[in-house]
């Protein structure tokens, strides 16, 4: 039987000043409190293990814990390791567990906390075939107890000297850390936490400070850069405030490291730069185009900057390094001409910035973009009679994936195995010779059947279909889309005669069963099929 405490299914409402510091400080640490309507307050992680010591081994409907499971996971903001693991979870130990040993904000704990409440109210009766030892129970609650106790007075004794700072001296204190490389994530929660709390209005430059310490650590809060937009938007429109290029482009910047999109935030930027009299050079222009690319942010806006700033005469001005990485941002919002591919693919400007390259051991970065160009010219210019990549000088490299990339590949892999009638009818890992490997791809004849790809004998009506995973970290936070480059590589893929199927790692989970996935892919491809036919 799931038994609880009543304890365990109240939030705590009242704490004492002193007391809401130390749920503040114990918070960062996953041991919190967090639970009590009584007189008496309840740490989390006592709620927690108290929670644990309370529930027995049972025999449970796994179609309702799985809902549990799914639901949590849809309705939380946290990273996909952590997702996976809550999918995974046998019990409600396990998420408890989890719980405790993951950085997990504390809006999230709180909803997990809640749902497991409600589940267990609603599962009481079907749940109540077994009782708890009292005796265990009791003897590793003192255990605990002692644990939590020691536990929240070394984070006192850890946190009380940040206690009484200010914000401003909080941000400081955040670019200390950033400065210094150390990436604390329990006292960077801690600031995170009592920034977005405070309510205070940022000004203009303690947004830039933010999001370049953020930015830096590579550690980041969603909530807390949504404050900083919408802070920032509001300082610069204060009367007398002033905001130079140099902390604009210091803010897209660091918004493309952390991979968070904000249109609303981005248009207005945009807005200052085309219609005010802010002074920008070329080169920081590029700067600028160079982030929203990243990003993956097109609009009218962006064309009006390039012409107001960019002409194409002015290309040849810029440095190797800067002309290559505008031109490839051209790439990425379908503008790129063939003057600029002539530009880039010349065989002495290849030689040049080789050279630049090798000297400064950053070769790999520039040559994928000059190979995403070289398709480009190929496969998207009307009329290109311009130069190519000499082979000899940059031969075809790809990026190494990520350990989380590679297991949706072979989960893929696996996937198509059971899904087609044999191994001979899709290929993987394909090198587009265009800076990036395709992860699969298949071929369909016009009734919707899967063609053999070593065969020689393909109708002139079948469909070339290219799938393309995309995981947590090509994606961009805050307005949901994909980055950039995976934009640049869909287009690319589209002009090679290709039907391209985004997979996002949403809805093909690692740990779903097989005939999910295949299930997922069927109703996928039907839906280009269909979309072909009409």
């Amino acid at each position: 039987m799931l038994q609880f405490n009543t304890a365990a299914f109240t939030i705590a409402t009242r704490f004492t000043s002193r007391f809401l510091w130390r749920l503040n400080a114990s918070l960062s640490t996953n041991t919190a409190t967090i639970i009590s309507e009584s007189k008496n307050d309840v740490k989390l992680d006592d709620q927690i293990k108290e929670m644990m010591s309370n529930i027995t081994v049972v025999d449970k409907q796994h179609m309702t814990f799985d809902k549990l499971k799914i639901k949590m996971c849809n309705d939380l903001n946290i990273k996909p390791i952590v997702t996976e693991k809550i999918k995974k979870a046998q019990s409600i130990q396990e998420i408890l567990e989890i719980v405790k040993t993951s950085s997990i904000s504390q809006d999230d704990i709180l909803h997990i906390l809640r749902a497991i409440s409600i589940w267990i109210n609603n599962n009481k009766e079907t749940n109540s075939s077994t009782k708890i030892n009292e005796s265990s129970v009791q003897s590793q609650t003192k255990v605990n107890d002692t644990t939590s106790e020691n536990s929240l007075i070394d984070a006192e004794d850890y946190f009380y000297q940040y206690y009484n700072l200010s914000t401003s001296a909080m941000i400081k204190n955040i670019n200390k850390l950033a400065i210094a490389g150390d990436r604390n994530v329990k006292l960077l929660n801690y600031f995170f936490k009592n920034i977005i709390e405070y309510h205070e209005l940022l000004n203009t430059k303690a947004c830039s400070n933010l999001m370049f310490g953020m930015s830096t650590l590579n550690y980041s809060d969603e909530r807390l850069l949504k404050k900083i937009c919408k802070d920032f938007i509001k300082s610069k429109n204060v009367p007398g405030n002033k905001t130079n290029i140099v902390t604009i482009i210091s803010m897209l910047k660091s918004m493309a490291l952390v991979r968070y999109k904000n249109n609303v935030f981005i248009n207005q930027l945009c807005d200052d730069i085309i219609k005010s009299n802010i002074k920008c050079s070329m080169s920081q222009i590029a700067n600028i185009l160079l982030s929203l690319a990243t990003l993956g942010y097109h609009s009218q806006r962006v064309n009006d900057i390039i012409e107001k700033y960019i002409p194409n005469s002015e290309i040849e001005k810029f440095g190797y390094s800067t002309r290559l990485n505008l031109i490839w941002c051209f790439a990425v919002f379908k503008t790129l001409q063939n003057i600029h591919a002539e530009s880039v693919l010349d065989e002495k400007f290849v030689t040049k910035i080789s050279f630049i390259d090798i000297k400064n051991n950053q070769n790999l970065s520039h040559w994928l973009k000059l190979l995403n160009i070289n398709g480009y010219a190929q496969y998207a210019l009307n009329n290109y009679s311009g130069p190519l990549l000499n082979n000899e000088i940059v031969s075809h490299v790809t990026s190494k994936r990520s350990k989380q990339k590679t297991a949706y590949v072979e989960a893929l892999e696996v996937t198509l195995k059971n899904m087609l009638p044999s191994t001979s009818h899709f290929n993987m890992n394909i090198n587009t010779n265009m800076g990036f490997l395709l992860d699969a791809e298949i071929c369909v004849d016009d009734k919707f059947n899967f063609i053999n790809m070593n065969s020689d004998s393909k109708s002139g009506n079948f469909i070339k279909i290219a799938l393309l995973l995309v995981d947590y970290y090509d994606m961009c936070l805050g307005d949901t889309d994909y980055q950039g480059l995976i934009k640049l590589y869909r287009h690319l893929l589209e002009c090679k005669n290709y039907e391209v199927l985004i997979i996002p790692y949403q809805h093909f989970g690692l740990e779903d069963k097989i005939e999910k996935r295949i299930n997922y892919l069927r109703r996928q491809l039907i839906q280009i099929f269909q979309k072909r036919r009409e």
